[in-house]
């Protein structure tokens, strides 16, 4: 606690006068306002919205703006606009048989290797990846170049990512 000068004390670093501030953010040392945001014009307002939030007695949550937010309505995700279209398409193509690919041109022994397709099973994956892309699909490939199973949980999280990737 700060004791007067006249007392034999320190001054007080911080503000200066005892009356009440006319906002709270303005009640800080500008080393706190820069560590709160409350330097600028804009993080003032923030701040004292918030304030006068928890000050009301509100005890719900606080959006980055300092304004109260409500949690009824869900949060739109990015890929949620996306998704429903992907998934489809991956419905309509899983329900077709898989396309075969034309003749490629020949790949020398590094391009062969390079991409994968030095063994058979690789050159079998390479193919069937290329089939799909020739015959138009544009969604998702697994690891072995199949249309994943768009109503597996499993795959949903990653699936909702691509769509995502897909919106930007």
């Amino acid at each position: 606690m700060c004791r007067s000068q006249a007392a034999g004390g320190r001054r007080c670093q911080g503000r200066s006068g005892g009356g009440q501030a006319e906002s709270p953010s303005a009640a800080h040392s500008p080393e706190m306002a820069r560590v709160l945001g409350t330097d600028t014009p804009e993080g003032a307002a923030r701040f004292d919205r918030m304030a006068a939030l928890r000050d009301s007695g509100y005890t719900g949550p606080i959006d980055q703006d300092g304004n109260a937010t409500t949690m009824d309505a869900k949060p739109v995700r990015q890929g949620d606009k996306a998704l429903p279209g992907m998934l489809d398409q991956m419905r309509e193509w899983r329900s077709r048989p898989v396309p075969d690919a034309k003749p490629g041109k020949e790949m020398s022994p590094q391009m062969k290797q390079l991409l994968g397709c030095d063994t058979p099973e690789g050159m079998e994956k390479y193919e069937r990846g290329r089939a799909y892309r020739e015959a138009g699909y544009n969604g998702p490939l697994d690891s072995s170049s199949n249309i994943p199973d768009p109503d597996d949980p499993g795959n949903r999280e990653s699936l909702h990512g691509l769509a995502a990737l897909s919106e930007i």
